[in-house]
């Protein structure tokens, strides 16, 4: 093995040091000894295994294989029967030290993560949504009024904190539906309508110069692409009236319990309600 090459990252190394490690638990418990001695030997050949793993002088390394071979001789001539083996191994074994013998530490398993997907699928039935629950006539604590708030255009209820993984999935995908819109608005522009003028461009000239006659069916390519932009403009006009109508319902949900909030004798404060801190350190004249 090359001098510069630490040893746990030669390959010859590492096959020879895991093929020992197996054969001797595999001989442990084969051999003819009681069950105590046999899980203190596979304790102290997991411990010793764990503690030398960083080993990288050539002179301890081969001290350490050369214990485990002996083991290894000593357990496989017990498995076979001989007499001396199975004394040698009576009498070592309750010679070794309690941390050696003792069990290994076992590695914590860290707690795995929440699975997301299923609250992200997580959706209320219709009689249980915010919309149609509020507002709440009567409640068994105080009441929390709603805060109209909007997620780049999108409006929406503040009820609590956090948010709820359904708002947040369901706001989410409406971003990414109208990001995808005006992606699709982008490419019309500024791709596929230069394209268009030069295929109409192509087209007007196979007529000129080879006579082709114009066909009244077939309409041109620019008109195709002026249409897509079309129903592209009238998809984002719908989506805009549903979020004012949306809007203007949970400003009404907003006003009512207000309204309730201010009959039960609770004080309503709106805005900031505390002063915000200054980032200016020093005043300028």
């Amino acid at each position: 093995m090359p001098r510069f090459l630490l040893p746990r990252r030669s390959t010859p190394h590492r096959v020879a040091a895991i093929a020992l490690y197996r054969a001797l638990l595999v001989r442990c418990s084969s051999a003819p000894l009681p069950n105590e001695l046999q899980s203190s030997l596979r304790n102290a050949i997991q411990n010793k295994f764990r503690k030398n793993r960083n080993l990288q002088g050539p002179y301890q390394l081969g001290l350490t294989f050369r214990a485990g071979y002996e083991t290894l001789d000593h357990l496989d001539a017990a498995s076979a029967g001989d007499a001396s083996s199975i004394a040698f191994l009576l009498k070592l074994i309750p010679s070794l030290p309690r941390g050696i013998a003792r069990l290994p530490p076992q590695p914590r398993l860290s707690p795995s993560p929440p699975d997301r997907s299923k609250k992200t699928l997580a959706c209320l039935p219709p009689g249980q949504k915010e919309l149609d629950a509020h507002p709440r006539k009567v409640l068994s604590g105080p009441r929390h009024v709603p805060i109209l708030a909007s997620a780049n255009g999108l409006p929406f209820l503040r009820l609590k904190k956090p948010q709820p993984e359904n708002l947040s999935r369901m706001l989410r995908q409406k971003l990414d539906s109208r990001m995808s819109l005006f992606d699709k608005k982008v490419l019309l522009l500024n791709y596929w309508a230069p394209i268009a003028i030069n295929e109409d461009m192509w087209d007007e000239i196979l007529r000129k110069e080879c006579g082709i006659a114009e066909s009244k069916a077939s309409p041109k390519w620019l008109e195709a692409i002026s249409e897509a932009k079309v129903e592209n403009n009238k998809l984002h006009e719908k989506h805009m009236l549903a979020d004012r109508e949306l809007a203007l319902r949970m400003q009404q949900i907003v006003d009512q319990e207000t309204e309730l909030a201010l009959k039960e004798g609770q004080k309503i404060v709106r805005g900031r309600k505390r002063r915000p801190r200054s980032r200016h350190l020093f005043s300028y004249p």
